[in-house]
């Protein structure tokens, strides 16, 4: 073995917390165990499995290697015939790449290794005792699942020491590492017939009696669960981590290099949002709501008095909903903060491995609709821009209208901009985006963020602004800080060869420092660079309207959950898909942007469950809890702007009888025409109608 291996630790940002060991998948989980503290169950079960003769052999099985010469010959494949002694020689001496026969057949090179193995094999027999050659290869052999030796594999399966292994279990383990994809965890059926192989050849070797080995066939596992095999925290993030540091420093330096990694992870505020997740779904699914939220403050999660109440017709009532995923960055940094790739790593039901918040592929909803009407601003038009909320078929390339609906099912009429947004109404957003163009728009959510979106325009029609498109939640969040950054993207170079001409220029930070084994600095995050991807202005203008509470509450009501602590100033924007398959809150505040997901792994759909219901509540408690401390901060206001009058009847110049508002705009883009919709009429105070020429003047009156 290699004695200098040492396994990689990865800390969080304060250095004082070890998220992740991370373990070696090709050489390195291993606990050494001396042949004495290995049952004789174990042994006879590898004997007899693997090499029959190996106490009498010289390190090689002469008629394995004749059979195997033999069957090669006639033109198949090299098998068999291998010893104990020569697989310990495969293990630990021969190179990797040089350790398996190619899919094209034998080469020369393949009988040379071969032959090497025998040579070397006969010299360590010749130098070394048998149990001192049994000993090295038990505690080098592969047993799957990452377990290198056979006490790292009994720990794997069964959770308990190699000493301690039942007769069923040692069997069970000595059958593997011809195969190691049959083992309990991965195909239990295949790995229960080859231990059933084991114990007949047991048997035969007459180490056990028939009956023991009857008896052994019918004992049932006790497999270990996988949260006692790894100890890792926010492993979602560990394991993105990992991904990031093998692509930096390749697998043999991340697995072997005994890196220290100093990671962006707020622990604290990453447990906080774990969770805070969880109890959402629990009321979700028809827990008492005051007796989940109790139980999660008892149990340390103190961000769960930060949940607002659940509205009144969900109290109770089963949402079918099982899984979430969070992302919190700091804008000004780029830094990830927290990451909830799904509610349970180790959850199988709801596919806990899957990291929804980086590898998900989910309709955003409404929540992408912020592109659409930047996109629209950076082409010169205004947020009075009056939009009609009213039944239209809009034409698209395929010929086919396409008629959009109100979540509510109903029209509202003239709406500005601001408030067409601000309430979510569909038939504007889809009027913008024609105006804007599906492409322009695209073009948009690429340079701010968005990595997907690339299956070519004609793909995409007008429900893209609904949500159309498939996107990633850590990309919607990175993409939301740009508006909280002012229009400016902060993080780290994307890698030379993962750029693409259009899209963005940065990633997401989720490593501070990597420092060698002897504590030499390897990489450090600085300064993070940064890209000008809006104006301030446009920035500024999204932010205005994202954060409008009063615009906000005829759809949403008054209080509701996009409304933080302390009078807060927090911009926001929800998603629901069709069918409540997603369900979506994004927003943010200068200091944080935080995106949450709500939904079903296999993308069944949830009860009546919108985004501002499913999603918003763990985006209000995860912000209340972060910033707490903070003092809030209004969006800065750049140079550049004009606030002015306008008619909110029509957005338009104020006529002399129009109600007014004051809209902020874009030199050069602000209203020219006059209202003339409000007008003065005279009215028949006696009976209510309309004045005519016939009417006494007295009686008129305005």
């Amino acid at each position: 073995a290699d004695e200098n291996f040492e396994t990689t630790k990865i800390y969080d940002r304060t250095s004082q917390n070890l998220l992740y060991e991370v373990i070696d998948p090709t050489g390195g989980d291993r606990t050494w165990v001396p042949l004495d503290q290995i049952p004789d169950t174990l042994i006879c079960a590898t004997v007899a499995s693997e090499d029959r003769s190996f106490w009498e052999n010289p390190g090689f099985n002469p008629r394995g290697i004749a059979r195997a010469f033999w069957a090669n010959i006639r033109g198949q494949q090299i098998q068999g015939g291998s010893s104990i002694t020569q697989q310990l020689i495969k293990n630990v001496v021969i190179e990797k790449e040089r350790r398996y026969i190619s899919a094209e057949g034998p080469s020369w090179k393949d009988y040379e290794r071969k032959i090497t193995e025998i040579l070397l094999a006969y010299r360590i027999t010749q130098k070394y005792s048998k149990e001192q050659i049994l000993e090295w290869y038990l505690n080098t052999n592969f047993y799957g699942n990452l377990a290198y030796g056979i006490e790292a594999a009994s720990r794997v399966y069964f959770g308990k020491s190699a000493s301690e292994l039942t007769l069923s279990e040692a069997a069970t383990l000595a059958a593997i590492p011809q195969f190691p994809k049959m083992n309990p965890f991965d195909d239990p059926e295949a790995a229960r017939k080859r231990q059933g192989l084991v114990l007949d050849a047991m048997v035969r070797q007459g180490c056990i009696t028939r009956e023991q080995a009857v008896a052994a066939k019918y004992e049932p596992w006790h497999l270990a669960t996988l949260v006692e095999r790894f100890d890792i925290q926010a492993p979602h993030f560990s394991i993105y981590v990992r991904k990031q540091l093998e692509e930096m420093f390749g697998p043999e330096m991340v697995y072997r290099g005994g890196l220290r990694v100093y990671t962006t992870l707020d622990l604290d505020l990453q447990e906080q949002a774990e969770c805070v997740a969880r109890a959402q779904i629990r009321r979700l699914s028809g827990e008492d709501d005051e007796a989940v939220v109790q139980e999660a403050i008892a149990n340390g999660c103190q961000a769960a008095q930060f949940l607002p109440p659940l509205y009144a017709a969900g109290v109770g009532r089963d949402h079918h909903v099982s899984n979430a995923a969070v992302v919190a960055i700091r804008p000004g940094t780029g830094e990830i903060l927290a990451m909830v790739g799904s509610l349970d790593y180790w959850n199988q039901e709801i596919d806990g491995h899957f990291n929804v918040a980086v590898d998900g592929l989910r309709q955003p909803g409404s929540s992408f609709k912020p592109f659409t009407y930047v996109t629209l601003l950076a082409q010169g038009d205004n947020v009075a821009h009056m939009f009609l909320d009213v039944r239209k078929a809009f034409q698209q390339p395929n010929g086919v209208p396409y008629v959009p609906e109100n979540y509510d099912r109903k029209y509202h009429g003239p709406q500005r901009m601001r408030l067409a947004l601000a309430r979510s109404y569909n038939i504007p957003a889809v009027e913008a985006l024609s105006l804007a163009g599906v492409d322009n728009v695209i073009r948009t959510a690429h340079k701010m963020g968005i990595t997907t979106l690339d299956k070519g325009l004609d793909y995409y029609g007008l429900s893209l602004t609904l949500g159309g498109g498939e996107v990633h939640l850590i990309d919607m969040v990175y993409a939301f800080s740009v508006f909280a950054n002012g229009g400016r993207m902060y993080g780290a170079p994307v890698p030379e060869d993962q750029r693409r001409p259009g899209y963005r220029e940065l990633n997401p930070v989720a490593i501070l420092r990597v420092e060698d084994r002897n504590g030499n600095v390897l990489y450090e995050y600085d300064q993070p660079e940064s890209v000008d991807v809006l104006s301030p202005q446009l920035a500024y203008l999204m932010n205005s309207m994202l954060s409008d509470k009063q615009a906000r509450w005829a759809a949403m009501g008054r209080p509701n959950a996009l409304e933080l602590s302390n009078d807060r100033p927090a911009a926001a924007k929800t998603g629901t898909t069709n069918d409540f398959r997603d369900a979506w809150t994004i927003g943010y505040t200068p200091q944080l942007a935080v995106g949450v997901w709500v939904g079903n792994s296999d993308n069944s759909e949830m009860k009546n469950l919108p985004g501002s219901r499913g999603a918003a509540p763990i985006w209000h408690a995860v912000m209340d809890y972060a910033l707490q401390d903070e003092e809030p901060i209004p969006f800065p206001r750049p140079d550049g702007l004009i606030e002015m009058p306008i008619c909110s009847l029509s957005g338009k110049l104020p006529g002399p009888y129009c109600p007014t508002v004051n809209e902020l705009f874009i030199p050069g883009t602000e209203p020219t025409e006059q209202c003339d919709i409000p007008q003065v009429f005279l009215v028949n105070r006696e009976t209510g109608k309309l004045c005519t020429v016939y009417t006494p003047p007295e009686l008129c009156e305005e």
